[in-house]
């Protein structure tokens, strides 16, 4: 979900001053890729934190190749190069790997328009279903990483049992993707 921003490079880097002096920011969204926890329309409050503070299953704003992206954190690499960050839209399958210096805030809960002008209300930002299977998900991950096979280096064909895992996991992620609360 791209911020309501210009694409220039300057603007992460205001709002994230920004977020330096006040430590809090109120911004529009624009796009569907997090729905139904986020939508078009709304606007979310952030707080800034740093990519090794972040949660697996929080929501971030962090610097995309031209803009600010919103998305949910599913998972980290580690590997020779540092970690990398892994996210998610709620709404999209595609994942997004950035570095943990690319993360400029948190999201800590979003504005609701109401049905007349005035009639907004806040609410904060929760762990819901899907957080919490890619939380347990990364958990077990962790406690069976001994014992897993290693990953295959990028660019080279993922064997069986690397496939089924990520059908399996992804045909979760779209099932509990189908519980999400839509707040309005």
């Amino acid at each position: 979900m791209r911020l309501n921003l210009s694409d220039e490079p300057l603007t992460a880097e205001l709002i994230a001053e920004s977020l330096g002096r006040s430590e809090t920011a109120l911004i529009g969204v624009n796009g569907t890729s997090m729905h139904p926890t986020l939508q078009m329309g709304w606007r979310v409050f952030v707080r800034p934190v740093a990519g090794a503070d972040l949660k697996i299953g929080e929501i971030a704003v962090f610097r995309g190749e031209r803009y600010l992206t919103i998305h949910r954190l599913v998972w980290r690499e580690i590997g020779p190069g540092g970690t990398r960050l892994v996210f998610r839209g709620d709404y999209n399958r595609l994942r997004e790997r950035v570095p943990e210096s690319a993360v400029i805030a948190r999201v800590v809960a979003v504005e609701i328009p109401g049905r007349r002008k005035g009639m907004e209300r806040v609410v904060s930002i929760e762990t819901d279903l899907l957080a919490r299977f890619y939380r347990a998900s990364y958990g077990l991950f962790r406690l069976l990483r001994p014992i897993l096979p290693s990953p295959a280096p990028p660019g080279a064909p993922i064997g069986p049992f690397g496939r089924t895992v990520r059908t399996v996991f992804a045909g979760i992620e779209r099932l509990l993707g189908l519980f999400l609360r839509e707040r309005r």
